[in-house]
């Protein structure tokens, strides 16, 4: 016991003593160190305090009386001196003494500027310390040889890095105590030779290394006789209680730390002896050696590599050879070397690099079957070995044509090697093979490019044979895909002779139709020649198949066929390589295929595709979109080299040649086509249109207008006039062709959108005053296709709204009443950009402008109706982001401008005005919370407005408290606590229009951010019971939680990260769904309506039990067709409903009698 209990005290010794040794003190030139330890440890009782203030005062003492200053380079210099008197004397200083002076040496020397200590003192130093630790190592403690080693340490570099003489003997001590059994003393050790080797000069660096590589070899045998062990999975191994073989380990522990900054020489010999460690089996002795190769290939250049490369890949495809006996851990560190050892001879010795790439890759390749996680490590591994090792232009000429004698080199032997392991690979498995594998051949398709077709051919075939087998088993989207690898680099063309897709008259069926999705989504960078030559042909043979079928299956069949390959008509027109030499037949072929109406989708499609890829070429924008719409990674995408800005500025030219034929042929087919359909076509017609000389498209536009919509409105206009009005067939004759010419006319409105975008002046002027008469028309007809062109205008055309600036304010804002409301988008979209366009100006005379588009939009977040509320929501979100993203040096100028015109509405407004204005204000702060403190007059202006009488006002305001308490952080909430706990506590003890539980939940909120004390000390002593409440219901839902038997803290926590996030969602809106923001500013009118309807008739879950017998009608009469609530009827009707239920039948019958009379009238007045 006494000696258990003596061994803890001195461990607990030692961690003291270690502690002590990373004191931090400042670095200060005139720290007294003794006095600040007498500070720390003069109420302390351990021996070692004492010790060390005892020994720090007898140093102070030494220096106050040669009156030398207490600084650190003077306790150095008399504690060194100390060391060395004490130590000349045998015997004089005992184990304390030196525990003492080592520890005070290790907390002084950090505090020495190095500057003071020249390469004789530090040398002088570091052998009065070599000194006290000769012949005492094994009698001193572990945390006294720890400091020692230390102070050593520190003086090392300092010793002088280029005199071996000055350097050695420290050296050889750290050296000698990085292999220490002493862990503490071992790391110690290690670290400051790592340090030291870093700060040494070239000549001392060569004579270090040597000495490393002798210590090194020294320990040889013993290594030989470890790796030769062999370690089973989970056996334990003996042999390592042996302290020599213990030794072994440290020693390659150290070596991997300095081995970087050893010399090439030495790092070679070293390399020449460690690859020999590696055996077939584990040994003790494994890991150590692939860690420190690991080191040597990430540390040294390639040539030093070279002449053991390939003993060293031999040793390692030994061992991973028996990975079924092996650690896992380990094959996979020796599967990361061989691509490491790959890496460096393929830029060292590109003979040794070649003949081992196969053997490697094939082996690497054999865990992709393996279990997940070495599977995923070697699909990385390979991954590498591809994007690093193979290079398809070596089989190319200057003329990126293939090379025969390319064909018969080593590296195509080489690559013929790998390409035929994969086929191996595919043909052990009894199904589809797993991602990895098919992701590895994926890549290496990609890496090759078309060179592929020539050494994967038969992975093709044998893809293609598992696509047929396999069906419906799992795993189907990664072969897909690798198919569509195959594609990308092959062609479409190459593809197809290999996996043909072939009609069979005979049959009446088609072969390989699982090709036709494939090639839809990754066919890139074809030709258009090719799909006019073979897939037309092929297409229509089959479609013409189709018509002679018998049976309806085989009908379907082939109809799916044909439609699929008419379908790859927008995947061949992505970079296709002869858009300017083949583009003039192409548009022919599509103005006949036009025809067909299942055809105009996929037409419309092929033409965007065409003109956005060459313009978004010019524009530098170079395959953004179609990177990220591809299934592949970026970097292994082959798009077509061929394509740059001047070839896309030929195509442009060559698509803008046939650009009017298809603009008439697509306008013909628009007047045409169901609603649906129309959009598509109008996008392909705007992106011809924006390529086509202006005039051209003026001229066709003009004559639109005057064949098509003047002479209709003529003859209707004639109708009128010439028929009698008094026959009812007659007038309703008239009726439709007026309807027919007002169909007309919107169909053109709609189109001249989407010429809008490359039109010139003139023709932006002719569209105006086309659309300017439905714009001010009182019937509303093209009322919403003129405001959505008007604002196509107003994005593309900014001096369209700068020249006519009064004009269109007027026009926008005088029709507000006859706006429909499916318009009101466009309109509020055009008030955006006049908006902004005028709060980014000073002058004075915009404001009442400004002022005049911002009361339309604040009265219209009242509008009664959702779709319009939500419309002004929306547009007031977008004036803010574009203010606030505006490239200006002070961008927030406009911004604050806006916020200080919304705050203008709230003083002498009545109260619609004001609470519409307080709406706003809440969503721009959910929108952006830092406007608080932006704008510090906001906060006071807005709460003073709780003093009112208006309920509406009322209302909006602790909506906007509740916003601004859920979006703003807990440090910002602190400073408005006071205003808002005084500004809404008023209004706790008012029940009406919720206004107290709308207060409460304010509190609760701010309680969770702020904490209950920091509220409790702005509490007025009216309201502490309000608070007192508040509280306790919040600690009743804490001990509910509790109950449940989880940790209530954390659920506490997740509820109220919960609850805040869900009142974020409901009451302030969702931004990051865009249009969604304004439901959360749009439940005033619901709770209105739910209001209403519980005043007559309260809600089930509330009801008492006398009004439950009341009710009359179970719910499933109420299904047949008898409402509760009946839309409309009033108040009557509710109190017959509620006395009678037979005259609230016969009242519900007299409703829907009304109604439908109603409807009668309504559409006889629209005849008229």
């Amino acid at each position: 016991m006494k000696s258990a209990s003596a061994a803890a005290a001195a461990a607990e010794e030692e961690e003291q003593l270690e502690e002590e040794q990373e004191l931090d003190f400042p670095n200060e030139e005139n720290t007294d160190l003794c006095e600040r330890l007498l500070q720390r440890y003069k109420k302390s009782s351990a021996s070692q305090h004492r010790h060390l203030c005892a020994s720090a005062a007898a140093i102070r003492s030494i220096l106050q009386e040669e009156q030398l200053p207490l600084t650190p380079p003077a306790y150095f210099a008399a504690t060194i001196s100390s060391i060395h008197d004490a130590t000349a004397t045998a015997g004089t200083l005992d184990p304390d003494s030196i525990s003492a002076l080592s520890s005070f040496l290790s907390i002084l020397l950090p505090l020495v500027p190095p500057e003071s200590l020249s390469s004789r003192k530090s040398t002088d130093a570091a052998s009065v310390l070599a000194g006290l630790l000769h012949g005492r190592n094994d009698k001193l403690s572990a945390a006294t040889v720890r400091s020692l080693v230390k102070s050593i340490g520190f003086l090392a570099p300092l010793c002088g890095g280029e005199d071996w003489g000055a350097v050695e003997l420290p050296l050889k001590l750290l050296l000698e105590f990085s292999i220490d059994r002493r862990p503490k003393v071992r790391r110690c050790a290690q670290m400051c030779l790592e340090k030291a080797f870093k700060s040494f000069g070239s000549i001392v660096l060569k004579k270090a290394s040597k000495l490393v590589l002798s210590m090194f070899q020294g320990y040889i045998p013993l290594a030989s006789e470890l790796s030769a062990i062999k370690i089973g999975h989970g056996s334990k191994n003996e042999t390592l209680s042996s302290p020599k073989h213990v030794e072994v380990l440290h020693m390659l522990n150290a070596l991997k730390l300095i081995l970087p900054t050893l010399s090439e020489k030495v790092v070679s010999k070293l390399l020449s002896e460690l690859y020999k460690l590696i055996g077939c089996h584990f040994s003790p002795l494994t890991r150590h050696s692939l860690n420190i190769l690991q080191v040597v290939f990430e540390s040294s250049r390639s040539e030093v590599l070279v002449s053991e490369a390939e003993n060293i890949v031999a040793s390692l495809i030994s061992y991973v050879s028996l990975s079924d006996k092996n650690p896992i851990d380990t094959i996979i560190s020796a599967l990361s070397l061989l691509k490491c050892c790959l890496d460096k001879l393929h830029s060292a010795d590109r003979s040794i690099w070649v003949k081992n790439l196969p053997p490697v890759f094939n082996l690497v390749a054999g865990f992709l079957n393996s279990d997940d996680y070495i599977a995923i490590q070697a699909r990385d591994i390979l991954k590498g070995m591809i994007n690093h090792h193979f290079d398809r232009t070596i089989f190319l000429t200057s003329g990126n044509q293939l090379c025969d004698a390319a064909m018969n080199t080593s590296e195509s032997t080489a690559l013929e090697s790998i390409c035929t392991e994969f086929v191996n690979l595919l043909n052990a498995c009894d199904s589809i093979p797993n991602e990895h594998t098919l992701a590895v051949i994926s890549d290496l398709f990609l890496k090759l490019g078309d060179i592929s077709q020539i050494f994967m051919k038969r992975i093709v075939r044998k893809l293609s044979e598992l696509m047929v087998v396999g069906e419906d088993m799992p795993g189907m989207k990664h072969l897909q895909d690798c198919i569509g690898s195959a594609v990308i680099a092959m062609g479409p063309d190459n593809i197809l002779s290999m996996i043909p897709i072939s009609l069979h008259s005979e049959k009446s069926t088609c072969s390989n139709t699982w090709l036709i999705p494939i090639l839809k989504k990754y066919v890139v960078g074809s030709s258009l020649e090719y799909f006019m030559e073979h897939i037309v042909p092929l297409a229509k043979s089959i479609q013409s198949a189709s018509h002679k079928a018998k049976r309806a299956a085989m009908v379907r069949e082939l109809q799916s066929c044909a439609h699929g390959l008419w379908n790859l008509l927008p995947a061949f027109c992505q970079y296709p390589i002869d858009t300017s030499q083949r583009f003039g037949p192409f548009a022919n072929l599509l103005v006949v295929l036009l025809k067909d109406s299942f055809m105009h989708e996929t037409i419309a499609a092929a033409l965007q595709e065409l003109v956005n890829q060459n313009r978004r070429i010019i524009r530098g924008n170079l395959y953004a979109n179609e990177i990220q719409n591809l299934p592949i990674s970026s970097e292994s995408v082959a798009f077509p080299s061929h394509y740059s800005k001047k070839i896309a500025s030929r195509n442009i030219k060559a698509l803008a040649s046939s650009s009017m034929d298809l603009i008439q042929a697509l306008t013909g087919v628009f007047f045409n086509s169901p609603p649906e359909k129309r959009p598509h076509l109008k996008e392909a017609i705007g992106c011809l249109a924006s390529i086509t000389e202006s005039s051209k498209v003026k001229d066709f536009f003009t004559s639109l207008e005057k064949f098509q919509v003047i002479d209709g409105v003529a003859e209707s206009e004639k109708l009128e006039d010439d028929v009698p009005t008094s026959i009812n067939s007659e007038q309703g004759g008239r009726t439709n062709k007026k309807e027919r010419v007002d169909s007309r006319r919107c169909l053109i409105i709609d189109l001249a959108s989407s010429l809008v975008e490359g039109a010139d002046e003139d023709l932006i002027n002719i569209i105006y005053d086309y659309i300017r008469p439905p714009l001010q028309a009182t019937d509303g007809n093209c009322q919403s296709e003129a405001f959505y062109t008007l604002s196509r205008i107003f994005k593309e055309h900014a001096w369209f709204h700068s020249a006519r600036f009064d004009e269109l304010v007027d026009l926008l804002l005088g029709q507000k009443a006859l706006v429909r409301n499916f318009s009101q988008r466009s309109r509020f979209t055009c008030l955006h950009i006049l908006l902004v366009d005028l709060l980014k100006s000073d002058m004075e005379e915009n404001n009442v402008k400004a002022f005049r588009i911002l009361n339309e939009i604040i009265l219209t977040l009242k509008d009664p109706k959702k779709e319009i509320r939500r419309a002004a929501y929306d547009t007031l979100l977008m004036i803010s982001s574009s203010l606030k993203n505006l490239p200006s040096v002070d961008s927030d100028a406009p911004l604050h401008r806006l916020f200080s015109m919304i705050m203008g509405y709230l003083s002498g407004a009545s109260p619609h005005i004001m609470s519409g204005a307080v709406a706003a204000l809440s969503l721009l702060i959910y929108k952006d919370p830092s406007l608080c403190t932006s704008v510090p007059e906001l906060m006071p202006t807005v709460l003073v407005l709780l003093q009112t009488k208006a309920n509406e006002v009322i209302k909006a305001v602790l909506g906007f408290v509740k916003v601004l308490v859920s979006c703003l952080q807990a440090k910002e909430l602190q400073k408005f606590l006071a205003d808002i706990v005084n500004g809404v506590l008023p209004w706790s003890s008012v029940s009406k229009n919720h206004f107290r539980l709308k207060v409460r939940i304010i509190m609760e909120i701010v309680i969770r951010k702020c904490g209950s004390d920091s509220v409790e000390l702005v509490m007025p002593e009216k309201y502490m019971a309000f608070f007192k409440s508040v509280v306790q219901q919040r600690h009743s839902k804490t001990s509910s939680k509790e109950a449940d038997g989880s940790d209530p803290e954390l659920k506490l926590a997740d509820s109220s990260l919960k609850g805040a996030r869900k009142r974020k969602r409901n009451e302030s809106g969702r931004t990051s769904r865009g249009g969604n923001v304004s439901r959360a500013f749009d439940t005033s009118t619901r709770e209105k309506k739910r209001r209403m309807n519980t005043k007559g008739n309260p809600v089930r879950g509330h009801e008492s039990q006398s009004q439950k017998k009341a009710r009359p009608f179970s719910d499933k009469k109420k299904r047949k067709g008898i409402h509760e609530n009946p839309p409309s009827g009033g108040n009557r009707m509710n109190k017959g409903w509620k006395k009678d239920s037979k005259r609230h039948k016969s009242e519900a019958g007299a409703f829907s009698k009304s109604q439908k009379h109603g409807r009668a009238r309504k559409l006889q007045q629209r005849v008229k």
